[in-house]
């Protein structure tokens, strides 16, 4: 070896104990100043609503204040590629639904980032059921009674969706209940729940917070949940799967991504803080009163959840035939 190539490698050994004890040095003095929480939807709505009290708890924790701000539209990509811009110290993150850091990418032609290259997984926080619902009005006590209730109308029968995950597990239920259904789509939850009562809809699937709180008002009868297992939030109620389709299945998600290059200690140290704050009975009870359950993990859990969403999306799209946007 040469004198010269010596040189150049001691000054990348040199380069490279520099980065790595900036990054430490960071992660230890973290946080240095407010933390910022960015959240794709508006203030007041369910996914504001996480955001907020995830914020609340943990500004004890981090000893500085913790912001809230309502960076919207487009579904959530917006707040995601704000945060690809952010500085990535730590001091600017986001709690985010599946789609924008995941699956988004198969609905869209163009999110203006790359959910994994851009993004540093912290900690996935909450997870939830869509459940399958039906007029109470009607005869229909499960699955298999709504299928033949759908097979019957002959092509005349309608689903309301609002939303990605709703599509795909009516176009699945469709696909391997051999029926037809046409789609209708709603910009809102109630809107899409008060036809449904109205007999214009057969059924739909709706996110368990507003399932559970239209079913306890009767105006709606749940007949099974979309996780594999059945709900802990539902326990009574079977699941789609052991109703005799079990491909399904899909839970929804919350999680917490700081921006790509964000040194490895920050990701660790707001890890240890979701989840104490996870691991509390208070945080139990007040997803369980918003129809969620807490979903603890670590930065690698969340890796490989995101990798497994935005690779079983990609069959999921071409079998719902959702054209990107």
């Amino acid at each position: 070896m040469t004198i010269a190539s010596l040189v150049r490698s001691g000054a990348a050994a040199a380069l490279l104990l520099f980065c790595i004890g900036s990054g430490a040095a960071l992660a230890q003095d973290y946080p240095a100043r407010e933390i910022r929480i960015y959240c794709g939807f508006p203030p007041g709505g369910g996914a504001d609503v996480f955001v907020r009290y995830f914020a609340e708890k943990l500004r004890p924790l981090a000893g500085k204040p913790v912001l809230v701000e309502n960076r919207t539209g487009a579904a959530g990509n917006v707040a995601v590629q704000a945060l690809t811009r952010a500085k990535p110290d730590g001091h600017t993150l986001i709690i985010s639904t599946g789609g924008p850091v995941s699956y988004n990418t198969h609905l869209y032609k163009s999110l203006g980032y790359d959910p994994v290259a851009d993004l540093t997984p912290v900690s996935p926080l909450v997870s939830f059921p869509f459940v399958l619902v039906v007029d109470p009005g009607l005869p229909i006590q499960s699955v298999s009674d709504l299928t033949s209730h759908v097979k019957a109308r002959q092509g005349r029968a309608k689903y309301g969706a609002n939303g990605g995950t709703p599509i795909v597990l009516a176009e699945m239920l469709k696909h391997f209940g051999k029926f037809e259904a046409a789609q209708v789509m709603y910009r809102d939850n109630a809107s899409a729940a008060n036809d449904l009562v109205s007999g214009q809809l057969d059924f739909m699937f709706l996110d368990s917070a507003v399932a559970m709180g239209q079913s306890r008002q009767g105006r709606l009868r749940m007949l099974a949940v979309s996780t594999l297992h059945r709900s802990n939030l539902l326990p009574d109620v079977p699941t789609v799967a052991e109703s005799g389709y079990p491909e399904v299945e899909r839970t929804s998600w919350f999680a917490a991504f700081l921006p790509a290059r964000t040194p490895q200690g920050v990701a660790t140290s707001l890890n240890q803080w979701f989840q104490q704050i996870l691991g509390t009975q208070e945080t139990r009870d007040f997803l369980n009163a918003a129809g969620a359950e807490p979903y603890p993990g670590t930065p690698d859990d969340l890796k490989r959840l995101q990798a497994d969403e935005i690779a079983k999306w990609s069959d999921l799209v071409k079998l719902a035939k959702i054209e990107p946007q």
